[in-house]
């Protein structure tokens, strides 16, 4: 008998076995050693629909040039030491014998052709993966893939697919391979289910066809009407996006700014430091990461953020009490000058930091901040930026309590309003005053803590911000916090609605000449400002 006929039974065979025995791709790996190319790629196909879990595995390495000829059989060599390596097993890697010289190995022959269909055999291996993540990745590649091959694996598998989004998926996948159907109606009834699915991956795939002016006229038109709806969903889906990002760095501004709300607004004291007190903040993060890394590994380690906070907010807070208690408590009522103390002050923070950190430093996202929630297909919003809106919002509320609902917020009112009443009235003023910048302070730590979620660590991290939280402050109305959660929010959706279009340096510089325009028409900002400063 001729050979090729040999080989064709061979295969034959092989995919006899494979379907008697679904699971298991042993019987098929003897195809790759075929002398013929279309021998191999067949057996590659056949291995790729054996839905052997293990196979997976071993066709990355195969891709790689990891599988080699030895005494007849194929056998997986991930690395050649000192001219030798140890045979193993393709798919249970288990070894086969002692370590064999690179002459006794004869590596096959995986040109292009032969990776193509192992990637392939992959995708299609993934598509019954028990991870449904996994699952839904092979099924969008064999989807954009669209040919005969990868529609017939996907039709395979959505009979038994119970996730209703990776179902979703396959009948968005053989509906962009039914766009190259030979058969008009077929391209046409295609359209019209990924227009009804307002499928975001096959927008090009739909413009294209349009375009074409080959194609039939209902063809041209169900593309045409099935991309304008997408499109629609899109700009929605921008729009919805853009007001996240507008919200989620508005949160940022608020919660630098109301620290400096209370400090500026209410005491009256312009405190350039305030950026070292979110730097503060962040470096306390760093050390509570590096301390549940080194003390408490395990299962302890991926919580260490939910300690971080209270963590910045103490260290940012000390920080604050001493610079009130060494410094501005003697500066009351002269605002030029504790502007160049703070000043002064700012740059010794950031030297100090930078010598005893350097100049770059991270934080490590706990695993549970990783990634983003989807509400609806094509719209994702990052764990890390609702955290920072949550963290925002608990913020608001507890200096809404602080100043509203207890006795500290009482007597800071009164002190504010009246310093000499108050002080006649027994209210320990000096002591007021610490308390209520240390709070102003370490609120701009809780600032730091979120903002090593979304950027690195480095001692000027603070010059950033100061600038953006004094427009916020200005803009919503001195020392009221209704302004500065307005003012806050509105600039950071500013900023995002102008970037689009133009860079984001001069996003920035737009966003300044919209502050001062404003505070022309509204000197006093949103709200009119109150205490010390609502005299001067």
């Amino acid at each position: 008998m001729h050979p090729t006929r040999i080989l064709i039974l061979l295969a034959l065979l092989a995919l006899a076995a494979a379907g008697e025995a679904p699971g298991d791709a042993s019987a098929l790996l003897p195809g790759l050693l075929a002398d013929q190319r279309p021998a191999r790629l067949e057996a590659l196909a056949a291995i790729g629909r054996s839905r052997d879990p293990r196979a997976a595995a071993f066709l990355e390495d195969y891709r790689q040039g990891s599988a080699f000829r030895w005494q007849g059989r194929v056998v997986l060599v991930p690395e050649l030491k000192d001219a030798a390596g140890i045979p193993l097993d393709l798919l249970d890697r288990r070894a086969l014998g002692a370590a064999q010289p690179e002459s006794a190995l004869a590596a096959l022959e995986v040109a292009r052709p032969e990776r193509l269909a192992a990637t392939r055999a992959i995708t299609r291996l993934r598509l019954t993966h028990p991870d449904p993540a996994v699952r839904l990745a092979a099924v969008v590649k064999a989807g954009d893939g669209g040919s005969a091959e990868e529609r017939e694996a996907l039709a395979a598998v959505a009979e038994g697919e119970g996730d209703a989004r990776i179902r979703r998926a396959i009948d968005e996948g053989l509906a962009m391979a039914d766009l190259a159907d030979p058969r008009p109606a077929a391209r046409a009834a295609a359209a019209v289910v990924l227009g009804d699915q307002l499928s975001a991956r096959a927008l090009d795939r739909l413009r294209a066809l349009a375009a074409d002016q080959a194609q039939p006229a209902e063809v041209r038109s169900a593309a045409a009407h099935a991309a304008a709806r997408i499109e629609q969903r899109l700009d929605r889906l921008r729009v919805v996006q853009t007001a996240f990002s507008g919200v989620s760095a508005g949160s940022i501004l608020v919660l630098m700014a109301l620290g400096l709300a209370i400090t500026f607004g209410l005491m009256g004291v312009i405190n350039m430091a305030h950026g070292e007190m979110l730097m503060l903040g962040a470096y306390a993060t760093l050390l509570v990461q590096w301390g549940f890394e080194r003390f408490l590994p395990g299962a302890a380690g991926p919580w260490y953020f939910l300690a971080a906070v209270p963590a910045a907010f103490c260290a940012a807070a000390a920080a604050g009490w001493l610079l009130e208690l060494t410094v501005i408590r003697h500066l009351y009522g002269r605002p030029l000058e504790t502007l160049l103390a703070t000043w002064g002050i700012s740059y010794l923070l950031i030297q100090t930091i930078r010598t005893l950190f350097g100049d770059n430093q991270a934080v490590t996202a706990p695993p549970w901040l990783v990634g983003g929630w989807e509400p609806v297909d094509g719209l994702v919003l990052p764990w890390n930026r609702l955290f920072i809106i949550a963290l925002t919002a608990v913020s608001v509320a507890a200096v809404v309590v602080l100043m509203r609902g207890t006795r500290l917020g009482l007597l800071l009112r009164a002190t504010v309003q009246s310093r000499r009443t108050a002080a006649s009235l027994g209210v320990d003023t000096r002591r007021i005053d610490g308390l209520t910048f240390a709070f102003g302070s370490g609120l701009a730590g809780a600032a730091g803590c979120a903002i090593t979620l979304i950027g690195g660590l480095k001692p000027d991290m603070g010059q950033e911000y100061i600038i953006d939280s004094f427009l916020v402050v200005a803009t919503g109305g001195v020392g009221n916090l209704a302004g500065v959660c307005c003012a806050g929010f509105g600039l950071g959706l500013l900023n995002k609605l102008l970037e689009p279009f133009t860079q984001a340096v001069f996003a920035k510089v737009l966003m300044l000449a919209a502050v001062i325009l404003f505070l022309q028409w509204r000197p006093q900002g949103l709200f009119p400002p109150r205490g010390r400063l609502a005299d001067a």
